[in-house]
């Protein structure tokens, strides 16, 4: 409030000190130009520091709002580009019409018009209007070349520790593009209570540390941050449609969203279930019992992959591993389960 007062007040005194040296108004009210200039002056000034108080207020909550920065960015040239037409009818007022208070007037309102109709119109424009030649042929070679596109890597996919081995076998290529604020919540898990978390942040950031000192590995750290935007995967979204990058993640839930978003995903979850073994009923295979399962006498197992068996009849062999049928499959949104049952007599791929 304080500040308001002070500003409102300096603008009040500037405006009429202005107004007494130059003396723009003409005579009011019967009063001399040397006396009517400094009251209207001053009046001048309060009047815009009013409206500046006001475009202050409506602009600084905008600034933290999504897609601030290229609105303001379109306003900034729009309303340039809008000043320079307004100083040419400044001019063109100016020769076309004698000197004089009015004409002074009506070019002081027609320069700050113009500036001010040219910033809110550029305000009002979501897709930013400067783009260089060199950025659109950059987005042009990208679409012709897929693996040069950087992978953005989500907290999941970090603690899941299977990212390191893929990098390894080159079936990721690109830069590979680590945001502070995942760092930051990578820590906040590390610093956990629950011993599980914390575990697993620990895991996650060994993980990193290793790619890090991979030299085969290119991976930078994004500093990027939307204050304005609360959520870690509403950010990781929102940059990967600025960096026009690929996410990589094996959230399910971000994984959906990212979709309806347009945003290119790499689902490893969906890689995994992609390359395990097909098992067709009637094959053979050799699993571990290791617990009991739902059902009477069912027992538990899974292969090296992850593929979780169902055994029937398998609980009494719990702790031994056994060869088994395989029945039928079932392929979930978690992962494919095989279904079987314990061999009796050799299987097909023992023949």
């Amino acid at each position: 409030m304080v500040s308001s007062l002070l500003f409102f007040f300096s603008m009040v005194a500037a405006g009429g000190a202005a107004a007494a040296v130059y003396r723009p108004f003409p005579p009011l009210l019967g009063l001399s130009g040397a006396t009517s200039s400094p009251i209207l002056g001053a009046a001048a000034g309060g009047a815009l520091a009013a409206i500046l108080q006001q475009i202050w207020k409506r602009l600084f909550p905008i600034w933290f709002q999504e897609n601030a920065e290229t609105r303001f960015v379109n306003s900034f040239f729009v309303g340039l580009g809008a000043t320079l037409i307004g100083i040419v009818f400044y001019f063109a007022l100016g020769i076309a019409f004698p000197a004089g208070g009015a004409v002074r007037i009506v070019q002081g309102f027609l320069l700050i018009g113009s500036t001010l109709v040219g910033l809110r119109i550029g305000f009002a424009l979501d897709s930013p209007i400067w783009k260089t030649s060199e950025g659109a042929h950059l987005r042009a070679r990208a679409g012709r070349n897929r693996t040069s596109i950087g992978k953005l890597l989500d907290t999941s996919i970090i603690i899941d520790g299977r990212i390191g081995g893929l990098l390894t076998t080159g079936f990721i290529e690109g830069e590979i593009l680590v945001p502070e604020f995942v760092l930051a919540e990578l820590q906040n898990i590390a610093d956990s209570s629950n011993s599980l978390r914390r575990r697993k942040g620990r895991r996650g950031l060994d993980i990193l540390n290793e790619m890090m000192q991979d030299d085969s590995v290119s991976i930078r750290v994004l500093s990027k941050d939307y204050p304005s935007i609360r959520e870690v995967d509403r950010k990781l979204i929102r940059l990967a449609k600025d960096e026009g990058a690929t996410l990589v993640t094996t959230d399910f839930n971000l994984n959906r969203v990212a979709q309806v978003e347009g945003v290119s995903i790499l689902n490893v979850n969906e890689l995994a279930n992609a390359v395990r073994p097909r098992f067709i009923p009637g094959e053979g295979i050799s699993v571990e019992v290791i617990d009991r399962g739902e059902e009477i006498n069912q027992g538990i197992g899974y292969l090296d992959d992850g593929t979780m068996v169902v055994i029937e009849n398998g609980r009494r062999h719990i702790g031994r591993t056994i060869k088994a049928t395989v029945k039928s499959t079932l392929q979930t949104e978690a992962g494919r389960m095989l279904f079987a049952e314990p061999t009796s007599g050799p299987t097909r791929w023992e023949r």
